[in-house]
């Protein structure tokens, strides 16, 4: 005699396990899609938009980009790759100029937040114009951006300041909140 063969419904953790597995495999491999990322912010450059040690989100890719975003570039220096966080102030045929730590943009100042700590070290040799405070008009040329520290006296670590323009290819990310769920702007 043959028993008839007889099912079980599958539990709920199970399907819970399954579906969590998923979306595990999902954020890991992003699948080719758009899903942010956790940064944390190592230093103060960025303040006071965002502070030394807050975790930020940052969506990648990048996106549609505007002025006054914060983005991540991806910076080189001798054998090492860095993704350093700095307020997009410049698209492509855009003048930027700045004046006492103001950026002006087109001819108009931007009043996205920013700090000068020192303002005695408004020089330094490392600058492409010298001054970190009162510098240009530039005109961006295409295919490029400038971006900058909210902190106007981090010398040396790296901003359009520095090391020019940034090309747009290398701005993998923009951030958009702090996981304290503030938005970043």
């Amino acid at each position: 005699m043959m028993h008839p063969r007889t099912t079980r419904p599958i539990g709920w953790t199970v399907w819970l396990g399954v579906v969590l597995f998923g979306l595990a495999a999902a954020w890991t491999t992003r699948l080719g899609t758009h899903w942010p990322s956790v940064y944390y912010m190592t230093g103060p450059s960025m303040e006071p938009t965002v502070a030394a040690g807050q975790y930020f989100l940052a969506w990648s890719p990048a996106g549609a980009l505007s002025r006054g975003d914060l983005v991540l570039f991806r910076f080189e220096e001798a054998d090492e790759v860095f993704h350093v966080l700095r307020r997009l102030v410049a698209l492509p045929g855009d003048t930027v100029a700045m004046d006492s730590g103001v950026v002006l943009l087109n001819g108009k100042p931007q009043h996205w937040p920013f700090q000068i700590l020192q303002p005695a070290a408004s020089f330094s040799p490392m600058a492409i114009d010298g001054n970190l405070y009162s510098w240009g008009p530039w005109i961006v040329p295409r295919d490029s951006a400038v971006l900058l520290a909210d902190t106007r006296d981090m010398l040396g670590w790296p901003d359009s300041r520095f090391v020019g323009f940034i090309a747009l290819s290398d701005i993998p990310a923009r951030a958009t909140r702090a996981l304290t769920g503030r938005k970043l702007r």
